[in-house]
């Protein structure tokens, strides 16, 4: 992969309180390691709290109030999990509407376990084809998307794994649709 087709770019990682810990700190540090400009994107002011399997965990610094975020100014999204992150987001409009213009934009977006849950608010799935923890595959399928088992699916610019168990892959194959860039629609 061109590493140097990722030097500069800014990537988006938004999430809530209740993110599977790993689910944004390996996707960060494997951006952080190609020289990506990676910034944690919340509603929450300061820190956003993680969740590590059955209990609360490390706190993250925010590094954009989402009120304050603007998705112009990023490459590509990143979609952290954890059962109550992404259950949270998709309840506020404001994460919507930024997640929705990387999805108009044709920007890549990588969504891991649970965080499908917030791109089906944006009501632009239908047709895709996606992976995601098992226990959201009915709502997926609701949004019109064929689901698949595979440890790692791209869509035209569009990533998602299963669980933590597929990081690897999802973060190698995140890094090529970033160093890819725009995606035309499909």
């Amino acid at each position: 992969m061109a590493t140097q087709k990722l030097k500069g770019k800014r990537v988006a990682i938004i999430t809530d309180n209740g993110f599977e810990e790993v689910e944004l700190t390996s996707p960060l540090q494997a951006l952080k390691e190609a020289g990506v400009n990676a910034q944690i994107i919340s509603p929450e002011q300061d820190k956003v709290k993680a969740w590590d399997h059955d209990h609360w965990s490390k706190e993250l610094p925010v590094d954009v109030q989402i009120d304050s975020a603007h998705p112009e100014d990023y490459d590509a999204l990143v979609v952290p999990g954890g059962v109550m992150n992404p259950d949270h987001a998709r309840t506020n409009e404001k994460c919507i509407a930024f997640v929705k213009h990387f999805l108009e934009a044709g920007k890549p977006v990588a969504a891991i376990c649970h965080g499908p849950q917030l791109l089906i608010e944006t009501g632009m799935l239908k047709g895709r084809t996606m992976t995601s923890y098992p226990s959201i595959k009915t709502d997926l399928k609701n949004a019109g998307v064929n689901w698949v088992d595979k440890e790692v699916v791209v869509d035209n610019g569009l990533v998602t794994s299963r669980s933590p168990k597929d990081l690897e892959a999802f973060n190698r194959k995140m890094l090529e649709e970033i160093a890819e860039g725009i995606h035309e629609h499909a």
